[in-house]
């Protein structure tokens, strides 16, 4: 059984080019998704579910995209060659793979299906043979589209899954998860890693992994250069991982920034004063007006910085979350508003308080709790859990998230992960009795 935190890598190089005065407006891009591995190897759980949504964001920004899954070794140097025909005089190529990749002597690989790669006890030299046929280097990416003619190159790599094929027994062990080897960017280039080179990374609990939904978010917000949109990324999986995932950029970025999603549009009369008072924005979230109570507090986040004054009215729309589901039964509209409510609160609690805020942790896993009991009653039991998933780390002294993590998991069938949290949730040590007894209700109710 494969461990949960997964070795990672994430490559990005962009080739910038010396003579921006002639650009053409050609987009062109590379999407390969392998996941049906063979037993060996491990088949993964959402590599495919990122190729798509990749693909998918490329073609809405313009790509012409070339879509490939579960490709043997064969089939990607095929790919490839296509690909490599549509890059003279492109604008920009984009080269993205979400699979299985190792490292190998000092160079990463990406494993193709059905590769027969097999490198128990095998010396260097044959070590290195064995990758340099059986696998893809990465370096051959690299060096095909530099010398393609498009003007601007992207290698997107999203190796962030564990096998049983990066351990030889004598380079890896159990106690030595591994990682990929750094690859230093050439000039006019940036190297991007989901995780500090030789480290560990978290793979996701959702559809997508958690590297490659913070970038596909940003990768579509109009207005922020390629910097910014790692910038965010970093940030967004710094959060969402408490701390224990911190990507890593290495740049060598030089001429025009590049804007993949376009410049920012002009913003329209805006029906919320840019400069509210905090007192008017209190008053918003009295008003229940989420949205515009949340788009006030990041306007002033933005021209004074993070800080305390966005947790009052924060407060005041979870409190009010709280009022909409005390006796809701099934899915409502009031449901629904609350689910969204939690969504916004929890979007401005990332950008409106300092990371080290005294009550961001608190606000922000109850902001997930309760988004949790709103998805749970509009029948989203996956999402809920989800959600839960989050909140715990976040308040390990709460037992009312572990009571409701085992709700969603018997609303999904799960029993005997259900009974584990019920019993959890009623432990002594959780300063709870409401949420003791529910639990032990719940329990009794298994029996």
């Amino acid at each position: 059984m494969f461990s949960r935190l997964l070795w990672c890598f994430m490559l990005v190089v962009f080739a910038i080019p010396a003579d921006a005065a002639s650009k053409s407006s050609t987009r062109t891009a590379l999407v390969i998704g392998n996941a049906k591995y063979e037993a060996a190897v491990g088949p993964l759980r959402n590599t495919s579910n990122d190729a798509k949504a990749v693909a998918q964001t490329l073609r809405d920004l313009g790509f012409a995209v070339i879509e490939k899954h579960n490709v043997t070794r064969d089939q990607l140097l095929r790919a490839v060659m296509e690909f490599r025909a549509t890059l003279s005089n492109a604008e920009v190529g984009l080269f993205y793979y979400a699979g299985h990749g190792i490292a190998v002597a000092g160079s990463n690989y990406l494993l193709p299906i059905k590769s027969g790669y097999t490198p128990e006890g095998a010396d260097d030299v044959t070590l290195r043979m064995l990758a340099e046929t059986k696998l893809f280097n990465v370096e051959q990416a690299v060096a095909d589209m530099k010398s393609s003619g498009a003007r601007c190159n992207l290698v997107i790599l999203d190796a962030c899954r564990t096998t049983a094929v990066a351990r030889t027994g004598r380079t890896r062990d159990a106690t030595n998860p591994g990682g990929l080897t750094e690859m230093k960017p050439p000039a006019g280039s940036l190297i991007a890693f989901a995780t500090d080179a030789g480290q560990t990374a978290l793979d996701g609990d959702g559809a997508n992994g958690l590297y490659t939904e913070e970038l596909l978010k940003h990768l579509r917000t109009p207005g922020l250069t390629i910097e910014q949109v790692f910038k965010r990324t970093r940030a967004g999986v710094l959060e969402r991982s408490e701390g224990g995932q911190i990507p890593a950029e290495y740049s060598r970025l030089v001429g025009e920034d590049i804007f993949l999603a376009g410049p920012a549009a002009s913003s329209p009369p805006m029906s919320v004063p840019v400069q509210l008072t905090l007192e008017d924005i209190t008053k918003l979230a009295v008003a229940g007006k989420a949205s515009e109570c949340v788009t006030s507090l990041k306007q002033h986040a933005q021209a004074n910085g993070a800080g305390d004054f966005a947790v009052l009215p924060l407060e005041t729309l979870l409190e009010q979350v709280k009022e909409d589901l005390k006796d809701a039964t099934t899915a409502s509209p009031e449901v629904e508003t609350a689910a969204t409510t939690c969504e916004l609160v929890i979007d401005a609690l990332r950008d409106c308080l300092p990371p080290d805020h005294a009550k961001k942790a608190n606000l922000t896993a109850k902001a997930l709790n309760r988004h949790g009991d709103a998805l749970l009653l509009l029948g989203r039991a996956d999402e809920a859990l989800d959600a839960y998933n989050a909140a715990i780390p976040l308040t390990p002294d709460d037992s009312y998230p572990i009571y409701n993590r085992a709700r969603a998991h018997l609303a999904l069938g799960n029993t005997a992960e259900a009974k584990a949290g019920f019993t959890a949730a009623s432990n002594t040590k959780f300063n709870q009795p409401k949420a003791r007894k529910l639990a032990e209700e719940a329990l009794a109710k298994l029996k």
